[in-house]
C-alpha cells in the first residue's frame, strides 16, 4: 500500500512538472502592471525581466506594461523585448505618452499595443549612427515586427532613416502618433488609462498588483544611467587628478573613492558588471602606486593606465558606452587640468622627479671650495686620468675635472689651461 502511494505522489509530481502552463495561469485571476518609465538601462532589463517571470510564476491573466521612455540602451531594450516575445502569458504594451527609440522595440514585442491620445512610438536612430548599427538595429525591429504579424518595413524605418517607407518622407525616421498607430495596425487601441486597457483586454474583474521597483533597483537605475555614469566618471578622474597635485591624502582622495565606487556600484546592482572588472581596476592604482616610488615614467605606469581605462570600460553596460563615458570625462579632465596646475602648483610627482628649488647662498648653501670657480686660463698641470674627451687633471696640486680641446689626451700628459668658465676647464696638450 505504501509502495502505491509513493507511486502515485511520484506520478502525480511529474505530471505537475510538464503540465502545460496554460492550466496552470488558468488558475491565477491576476493581472501585473508593470511600469517601464525613464531611460532603459541594464537595471530596468533585469527589472522587467523578473517580474515577468514572477507573473508567469504566480499563473497571472497577463500583463501591462506601462511605457514612458525616450529609450536607452539597445542592448538591455533587446533583453526585455525577448522577455516579452519568450512570455508564457498575454503581454500588452500601453504607451502613455511615448515610446521613443529603443522602448519603440519593445512595445513592438508586444501582443497586444494600445496607445493613449496624443502618444507617439518610433525614432530609433542609433548610435553610433554607421553602417553597421544601423543594420543591426533596423533588423532586430523587423524581425521583432514579423514574429508578432506587422509591418516590417515600417519598424524597420524607425532605426532606419534611408529606407522608403510609403507615406512617410525618405531621409527621416519614422516616428507615428496613436492615431497613426491604429490606422497602420501597430496600435489595437487607443485609451485614456489603465482601467481602460483592463477592460478592454477583458481582464476588469482581474486582481491588479502593480509592480514598482524597490530601492535597489531604483538606485541601479539612476546609477547607470548614461548621464549620470559619465558625470560619476567624470568626478571620480578630476578628484584623482585634484589629488595627484596636493600634499597628502584628503578630501579629494574620498570623493574619487566614492565616486569610482558608486560608478562600479551601480554596474553591480544592475548586473552588468564583474569582479574582474574591479580587481582590474584595483591592479590599476597599485600600479600607479608603485609608479609613484620609481623614478621616470615608465613600465608601471603604463600598464597601470592600461588596466583603468580596460576596467572601465568592460564595467560599462556596453564596450561602447563604456568608451563614451570615458570620453566624456577624460575631455572634460583635459579641460581642468591646466586649470589645477596653474591653482595647485604641479602635481607632487613632478616635483619629486624635477628639482624647483635653486641651492642659493641666500639660503646657506655655498660651494665646497670657493675659490673653485677661479680663471685659471694658462695654468699648467698634468693629467691624472685619460680625457676622452673628459677626464681629471692635476692643476697647482689639486685633481680637477677638465675637458680636451678635441683630442685624447692619455694620463701623464702635460696640458694646459686653454679656457676657464665657471666649473668648465677645457685644456690642451703642451707642446
Amino acid at each position: 500500500m505504501m509502495r502505491k502511494t509513493a507511486l502515485f505522489i511520484l506520478i502525480f509530481t511529474l505530471y505537475l512538472s510538464v503540465m502545460p502552463y496554460s492550466i496552470l495561469a488558468a488558475e491565477s485571476d491576476q493581472v501585473y502592471i508593470i511600469p517601464l518609465k525613464d531611460e532603459i538601462t541594464p537595471a530596468m532589463s533585469a527589472y522587467l525581466a523578473d517580474q515577468i517571470e514572477l507573473a508567469e510564476s504566480a499563473g497571472a491573466k497577463g500583463i501591462i506594461i506601462e511605457i514612458s521612455t525616450l529609450g536607452g540602451l539597445v542592448s538591455s531594450a533587446i533583453e526585455i523585448r525577448d522577455a516579452i516575445l519568450n512570455s508564457q502569458i498575454p503581454i500588452a504594451a500601453f504607451v502613455k505618452d511615448r515610446a521613443v527609440s529603443a522602448g519603440a522595440l519593445i512595445t513592438i514585442a508586444a501582443e497586444t499595443i494600445i496607445m493613449a491620445p496624443g502618444s507617439h512610438m518610433g525614432s530609433a536612430e542609433p548610435i553610433p549612427y554607421s553602417e553597421k548599427t544601423v543594420a543591426v538595429v533596423s533588423g532586430e525591429f523587423r524581425s521583432t515586427a514579423e514574429a508578432r504579424g506587422r509591418d516590417p518595413l515600417l519598424a524597420a524605418g524607425m532605426a532606419d532613416k534611408n529606407l522608403d517607407v510609403p507615406g512617410f518622407p525618405k531621409g527621416q525616421l519614422v516616428n507615428i502618433t496613436a492615431e497613426e498607430a491604429k490606422k497602420l495596425g501597430y496600435a489595437d487601441a487607443v485609451l485614456d488609462d489603465v482601467a481602460e486597457v483592463l477592460e478592454f483586454m477583458g481582464w476588469s474583474d482581474a486582481q491588479v498588483i502593480e509592480a514598482e521597483p524597490d530601492f535597489k533597483v531604483r538606485i541601479a537605475q539612476f546609477l547607470t544611467r548614461h548621464d549620470v555614469s559619465s558625470i560619476l566618471l567624470t568626478i571620480a578622474i578630476i578628484a584623482m587628478i585634484i589629488e595627484i597635485f596636493m600634499q597628502g591624502f584628503g578630501l579629494p582622495g574620498i570623493v574619487s573613492i566614492i565616486a569610482f565606487a558608486l560608478y562600479f556600484g551601480g554596474g553591480f546592482l544592475a548586473g552588468n558588471t564583474e569582479w574582474w572588472a574591479v580587481l582590474l581596476f584595483l591592479i590599476g592604482l597599485i600600479l600607479l602606486i608603485i609608479e609613484l616610488f620609481v623614478p621616470g615614467f615608465g613600465v608601471f605606469g603604463i600598464s597601470g593606465i592600461i588596466s583603468l581605462v580596460i576596467a572601465i570600460i568592460f564595467a560599462a553596460p556596453t564596450p561602447v558606452q563604456g568608451i563614451i563615458t570615458l570620453g566624456i570625462a577624460l575631455a572634460a579632465t583635459a579641460v581642468l587640468v591646466p586649470i589645477l596646475y596653474k591653482l595647485l602648483g604641479g602635481p607632487r610627482l613632478f616635483r619629486r622627479l624635477v628639482l624647483t628649488e635653486s641651492e642659493t647662498v641666500d639660503k646657506g648653501y655655498v660651494s665646497k671650495d670657493p675659490h673653485a670657480h677661479a680663471d685659471l686660463t694658462g695654468a699648467v698641470g698634468e693629467v691624472v686620468s685619460p680625457l676622452r674627451p673628459v677626464g681629471t687633471v692635476l692643476i697647482d696640486g689639486e685633481r680637477m675635472e677638465a675637458i680636451s680641446d678635441g683630442s685624447y689626451l692619455p694620463k701623464g700628459i702635460k696640458v694646459k689651461v686653454v679656457d676657464s668658465k665657471g666649473t668648465q676647464i677645457i685644456v690642451t696638450p703642451v707642446e
